[in-house]
């Protein structure tokens, strides 16, 4: 029986070593307040348990409203990203300067570019985890996560996706109020996210912050538990 259980516990393993999702590490986490939708992400990429850096590109501000964060195996990451920015350009270029400024039009554009590599059939598509987070038209927070078919989860209160999912949403759950005001949403989503990755091997170092309020979108970074840092740069302009 003892045996039995061991193997039981070494497939587990091995299954979670070969998630090609786990492989880069990263979590992310976002979170809605009163006026205000809040989207922080941990800077880390790794091989493995092996440390390769801790300044990674992971988000693509989309509009002055709206912010999508993606992570997973980095190349399907950095494509992605880079797919959607082009999207987004011929969109604007067809349609005017305010095509796709709704957070809730960018979900569907992603949705359907991630199921249409599946659809196309050949290639397995990417293998990410996307977010999207911003204000609508009416100043409403909007939070959804996909998964890599595009099946999309959107929530009034909070959206997670990582390695450290798991403990994030325990975290979440504990820290999170309705109707927080900007401030208090930004340290109740840091406190969140240094709880989740505190328990994550795979993720974790600083953070990115990015803050999506009626006066655009502002980005800080932080070392959770100590004292913030400026950014450090270096991101390829319209990424952050």
């Amino acid at each position: 029986m003892r045996t039995r259980l061991y193997a039981i516990a070494a497939l587990a393993q091995l299954a979670h070593a070969s998630d090609p999702l786990s492989y880069h590490g990263g979590s992310i986490l976002a979170m809605a307040g009163r006026d205000a939708a809040v989207l922080v992400l941990d800077k880390r990429i790794g091989a493995g348990n092996n440390l390769i850096g801790d300044e990674c590109c992971r988000v693509l501000e989309a509009s002055t409203r709206s912010l999508l964060a993606v992570r997973g195996i980095q190349g399907d990451v950095q494509s992605l990203l880079e797919d959607v920015a082009a999207r987004l350009r011929l969109r604007r270029l067809e349609e005017g300067d305010d095509a796709c400024q709704e957070p809730k039009t960018l979900a569907s554009l992603v949705s359907v570019m991630l199921y249409g590599q599946r659809a196309r059939g050949g290639a397995p598509g990417y293998s990410v985890e996307p977010v999207i987070a911003g204000l609508d038209k009416d100043g409403a927070p909007f939070l959804c996560a996909q998964d890599g078919l595009g099946a999309k989860m959107t929530s009034k209160t909070f959206v997670v996706a990582g390695t450290a999912a798991q403990s994030l949403y325990g975290s979440c759950e504990a820290l999170y109020k309705p109707d927080l005001a900007e401030e208090e949403l930004v340290e109740a989503a840091c406190g969140a996210m240094a709880a989740g990755l505190d328990r994550d091997c795979l993720a974790g170092r600083d953070v990115a912050v990015h803050v999506v309020s009626s006066t655009g979108v502002r980005r800080e970074d932080r070392r959770l538990g100590r004292e913030a840092v400026a950014p450090a740069g270096g991101a390829p302009a319209g990424f952050r």
